[in-house]
């Protein structure tokens, strides 16, 4: 029997024996409509198509948040990461094989493995929580399931990103507190590219060795001090170049860390 099209309503067409499925046109998916028919979702190794495309997906969730207040006002708000909600829907399974697709999916729940599940551009690992039916007939099973979220890989390279971010610029800013003590010019720390940075590494490199050499000049000159004052003058020597020695090593420290974080970064 072909489709009974009805335009603007919605429900079943009820036969004295039998209920017939009609196409409501710019219904709901799930009522054979236009709302949904062209997106395709699969949740693990079942593909919905027909009547079993929901009609809407909920998805969303929260950010995690550590409040604290303040006395006398005001308040401190630190996010913790995200809370991903649960995704559900809706549909049919309508067809010769209705009951074999329902069973598919309840088995997956008992199993308690994670599946993909997967429309449009969105991507997510998830458990099936909650899985009901009702069975009216071999062809017509009416479902209604729940997932809680495993991963969001597109969010946990969004996430991977930022991370990157905060420690490339943590760290440049840490280096940034050596620049007095290891006479390196702050702007060298301004830009957070690979190129500047090199620059950058290349300059404390030069320096280091420099200090070094000052450092061991230092040594010779206090071994061979022939007066107090020659003496002091050494020492003199040799505590400004271990000092600048010691700030420029922790400098080189968080500069090679954040090119190595950029570079991950940028691949």
């Amino acid at each position: 029997m072909g489709d009974t099209v009805l335009d603007g309503l919605s429900g079943w067409f009820r036969a004295p024996f039998s209920i017939y499925p009609y196409r409501v046109v710019g219904g709901p998916a799930w009522l054979g409509g236009d709302a949904m028919s062209s997106v395709v979702l699969s949740l693990g190794e079942v593909a919905f198509r027909d009547m079993e495309v929901p009609e809407k997906i909920s998805f969303g969730g929260q950010q995690r948040l550590a409040i604290q207040n303040i006395i006398g006002g005001g308040r401190i708000v630190e996010a913790l990461g995200i809370d991903d909600g649960d995704i559900s829907f809706s549909g049919i399974f309508s067809g010769s094989d209705a009951v074999a697709r329902a069973q598919l999916l309840d088995t997956a729940r008992a199993s308690g493995a994670q599946l993909p599940l997967v429309w449009r551009g969105f991507y997510y690992l998830v458990v099936i929580a909650g899985f009901k039916a009702e069975y009216r007939k071999p062809n017509l099973i009416p479902f209604s399931i729940n997932c809680v979220v495993v991963t969001d890989p597109l969010a946990a390279a969004v996430n991977a990103v930022a991370s990157a971010a905060n420690l490339i610029s943590g760290d440049l800013a840490m280096a940034a507190t050596f620049c007095g003590q290891a006479g390196i010019s702050a702007d060298m720390l301004s830009a957070a590219s690979l190129s500047a940075l090199s620059v950058t590494q290349a300059s404390i490199g030069t320096a280091m060795t420099a200090s070094g050499l000052a450092l061991r000049g230092g040594a010779v000159s206090l071994a061979n001090a022939m007066t107090p004052v020659m003496g002091i003058g050494a020492l003199g020597t040799l505590s400004a170049s271990a000092g600048q020695l010691a700030a420029l090593s922790g400098m080189a420290g968080y500069v090679n860390r954040a090119v190595s974080n950029l570079g991950v970064e940028l691949a």
